[in-house]
């Protein structure tokens, strides 16, 4: 071990050794799909393969196939692998990581008839967390399978126990009709083995099976099912669910748990309703607000239960951190990994550290101060929100743990000037040993982003640890002043870009900015830092598109990726749409009397208007699209070359395939997107974009619409399928091939079938989409801070309620009612509207309890092609109210 790995372990151990060992959270497979898979009907079914014919199966790699003479399960004959190992001291000069295929030829078989392969496997290691099996159809039909980005027709399976287990497959969503072959193939991901380390495989029977699929694509609920938030509703929150095929004209909400029989607390209609995304059953039961476990039963049908509580997202957010605990890299994580990759090094030139620390990134074992700074950022962010309102002291304690390891990482790995490592790709668990054949090197570079990523974190956390940690608080705040000094001049572009993926355009960099500039002149107050936030907030205002586009569904609200506004901002990945929408609001709670304040306003109503209006193509599930396209914009593909396979036709079959606005302008639901697929990083960060904008503005409804996000990832979905692992109902095994499953983990997302703009999430398990992400549960966590969080939104309304009306001369009337006691003092600040009076824009006035007071001003449109925007603030800002028109 290198000097370097020796202090940075000596600090592992001291960590670990000042708290007690953390146990991960157990898995509830009663609660799986694939524990809902074992039981379901067989309705045909057929041996493929019983491994009593040895000359049907050709094997190549790293090891040995046998077929041995004793039976498994009673009768089953099987075929074993074991593996060859790199073991000191007869190590290759080249290594790759050991790998092993196995291929089984099929005669053009037609498959059609059934819809499940189901494949007995035993694993055999000691040494790896988990065996990954990869297992592929091939078939030749008028479809190929897999398809050109090689995604569909590839299933992973990744094995955490010995014992013989069945391994379930739905390949209802493939061509099947000509099948030529299956593949079965493996690699180890420990480059040098350790003595006593070992891997082998067992494969038994392969039947073909036919059963009730699950549903996979589409916008329609299968029949007989309830898509819920299986996280449960908040007590004042909507609540609904969506259905397909309930019989009946009712249905019930029955309260379980603490009687024997239930209580049937409320019947209501069933609601039969046609949107953009087709005819369903919607049960509306927003009216149920105390505090309880419940079903939903119509008919002879009923749900699983879910819970009414203003702690309903608690949970998943106990569990995101039980990812991340689990997901933690250095860290010796009980049932997971030891300590690790204390030979994995960021170099600049001949200095270098160990990577070691932080969090892993995802279903690899790569790393970076992109992910680690924000999610950082978002736990520092949730729990001083929950610690300024008093709520959830323990999770603030275990929020501030977590966030504390991963700002260590960020303030250790890094190097004078600004160099930092935003991301290095990683996928085996190496022996820690440095200067042997499996160290690996990540050169650091000068990123703006990555800086200010960084520097956000730690100025965040300087305020969150002042009074907890002062030398830890005053470490954080040094080195963010130094990373921003350096990502104010940083260049942004493929020479200080560690992966594209995880590039920022103009406008994300300047939101990115602000936040990172905000943050320090709220732990400094320091004037450098709030003018360099007043000047990139320019960049992102003239960025947006102001005037609304389409002729038949017009937008407007939406970004480009600069003020030049020539190419609209889009991400089908990793993504930061929340960077400026989140930045302006910052901006605006923190400079309330600066003489852009309403322009900075302007910009994020338009925002929440956008995204409000975009979501009624997706009703009744409300979610988010994607983006405005332009079918023009095909031309700025490339055609053959491309990084994610990119094709001009299938961009613009894509663009079609979504809602059309009317002159060449297209809303998509999911991103145009190729290879690289999955849409939590863009969904979860406009959720968040749309929440931060609705807690600055007192918009209920604006929050509505961000929860529906949340419960669309956890069930309220036309797959009726929770998609955080051990949250709510039938979450299936993901991606996880290094560490293997933890409770907590989000995927990239779900994704778009081919060129279509339906929801697609079927059974296989792929990367990137079903690939866990740090990401997407640092968004999650983020996104958490405004919506676990009560608001009394609807008090304020009530004292301090905005109107408007528009007479047919196209004269704005603006009326303000609100009560109190007191004198008070009431500004109306506009946008796009000029007073008849302006004299009258502040006023003083005297209120009286009980007794409510109106006040009026009437203004006309500045320009008519632009919406315009008024907010009514009292003076101190304890109370506002604004109004949108266009």
């Amino acid at each position: 071990m290198s000097a370097v790995g020796q202090v940075f372990l000596a600090g592992v151990l001291d960590a670990q050794s000042a708290a007690p060992p953390r146990t991960m959270l157990p898995i509830d497979f009663t609660n799986s799909a694939e524990y809902g898979w074992l039981a379901k009907p067989v309705h045909a079914s057929r041996v493929l393969d019983d491994m009593t014919q040895p000359a049907n199966w050709k094997f190549s790699g790293a090891g040995t196939m046998s077929f041995p003479d004793a039976p498994r399960l009673g009768d089953m004959r099987a075929l074993r692998v074991d593996m060859q190992l790199h073991r000191p001291p007869n190590l290759p000069e080249r290594m790759r990581l050991p790998a092993v295929n196995l291929r089984r030829a099929v005669a053009n078989e037609d498959w059609s008839g059934y819809n499940r392969i189901v494949i007995w496997i035993k694993p055999d290691f000691v040494g790896v967390p988990v065996l990954p099996l990869q297992i592929a159809m091939h078939s030749a039909g008028s479809v190929k399978v897999p398809d050109r980005y090689n995604r569909e027709g590839t299933h992973f399976v990744t094995l955490a126990r010995q014992g013989w287990q069945p391994v379930m497959w739905e390949i209802e969503p493939l061509a099947r009709d000509r099948v030529t072959l299956l593949e079965i193939g493996y690699f180890v991901n420990r480059m040098i083995a350790n003595p006593d380390d070992r891997v082998g495989f067992e494969i038994g029977r392969i039947e073909l099976q036919k059963v009730d699929a699950d549903v996979h694509t589409g916008w329609s609920v299968g029949s007989g099912k309830f898509a819920f938030s299986h996280s449960g509703y908040q007590l004042d929150s909507r609540k609904s669910a969506i259905a397909n095929g309930l019989t009946g004209t009712h249905f019930d909400v029955v309260r379980v748990g603490d009687i024997a029989f239930g209580e049937t607390v409320l019947r209501k209609p069933m609601q039969q309703i046609t949107t953009p995304t087709g005819t369903h059953q919607q049960l509306d039961f927003s009216e149920l607000t105390a505090e309880g476990r419940y079903v939903l039963r119509a008919g002879a049908q009923i749900s699983k239960p879910f819970v009414v509580s203003d702690t309903a997202w608690l949970p998943s957010i106990t569990k995101s951190l039980n990812f991340y605990y689990g997901n933690r890299c250095g860290f010796d994580v009980p049932g997971v990994h030891g300590i690790d990759h204390l030979d994995w090094f960021a170099t600049l030139g001949d200095k270098r550290l160990t990577m070691s620390g932080g969090w892993h990134d995802a279903g690899d074992l790569s790393q970076g101060v992109i992910n680690t700074g924000e999610g950082s950022y978002a736990m520092f962010a949730l729990a001083e929100r929950l610690a300024a309102q008093g709520q959830h002291p323990a999770l603030v304690d275990r929020l501030i743990e977590e966030a504390s390891w991963g700002l260590d990482w960020v303030l250790r790995v890094r190097f004078d000037g600004g160099y930092r490592v935003g991301f290095g790709a990683h996928n085996f668990w190496s022996n820690n040993i440095a200067g042997d054949g499996d160290d690996r090197f990540v050169e650091a570079k000068n990123n703006p982003n990555a800086n200010y990523i960084a520097a956000a974190a730690g100025a965040i956390a300087a305020r969150v640890l002042r009074t907890r940690d002062p030398v830890r608080a005053a470490e954080a705040l040094r080195i963010a002043r130094d990373d921003w000094k350096h990502a104010i001049v940083g260049i942004e572009g493929p020479s200080t870009w560690h992966t594209p993926a995880f590039s920022a355009s103009r406008m994300e960099l300047a939101g990115i900015g602000i936040t990172a500039s905000i943050e320090l002149w709220r732990a400094t107050r320091e004037a450098q830092y709030r003018d360099k936030a007043v000047e990139l907030a320019r960049t992102v205002m003239a960025s947006q598109q102001v005037a609304r586009v389409g002729s038949t569904m017009p937008l407007a609200g939406f970004f480009y990726t600069g003020p030049d506004r020539d190419t609209i901002f889009h991400q089908f990945h990793r993504a930061a749409d929340q960077a400026p929408v989140v930045a302006l609001t910052q901006l605006i709670d923190a400079l309330p009397d600066h003489t852009d304040w309403m322009s900075w306003y302007a910009t994020v109503v338009r925002y929440a208007e956008y995204q409000k209006q975009s979501s009624r193509v997706t009703a009744p599930y409300e979610v988010l699209p994607a983006y405005v396209y332009r079918l023009a914009d095909s031309v700025q593909v490339p055609d053959s070359g491309g990084r994610y396979l990119e094709s001009r036709k299938e961009y613009a079959e894509q663009v079609r395939a979504g809602t059309s606005m009317g002159d060449g302008w297209y809303l998509r639901t999911f991103p145009v997107w190729f290879q690289r697929r999955g849409n939590y990083g863009v969904l979860l960060s406009q959720a968040k974009g749309l929440s931060a904008a609705s807690r600055m503005r007192g918009d209920r409804e604006g929050l509505e619409l961000a929860t529906r996000q949340a419960e669309w990832v956890v069930g309220r979905n036309p797959f009726s399928q929770s998609t955080m692992y051990g949250e709510g109902y039938d979450w299936a095994q993901q991606y996880s091939v290094s560490s293997g499953d933890m409770v907590g983990t989000l995927p990239v997302g779900m994704q778009s079938r081919g060129t279509s703009d339906l929801p697609y999430y079927p059974s296989q398990n792929m990367y990137v989409y079903k690939e866990v992400w740090v990401h997407s549960n640092n968004r999650w966590l983020w996104l958490m801070e405004d919506l676990l969080p009560r608001y009394t939104l609807s008090a304020a309304a009530n004292t301090f309620a905005l109107t408007s009306s528009t007479a047919p001369n196209g004269d704005v009337t603006l009326r303000l009612t609100l009560t109190g006691a007191g004198v008070r003092r009431i500004a109306l600040r506009t946008d796009n509207l000029k007073l008849r009076a302006p004299n009258q824009a502040t006023q003083s006035i005297t209120l009286r309890a009980n007794e409510p007071i109106t006040l009026t001003w009437t203004a006309r449109r500045e320009r008519p092609d632009l919406p315009w925007v008024a907010v009514a603030v009292e003076e101190g800002g304890v109370r506002r109210a604004d109004q949108y028109g266009h």
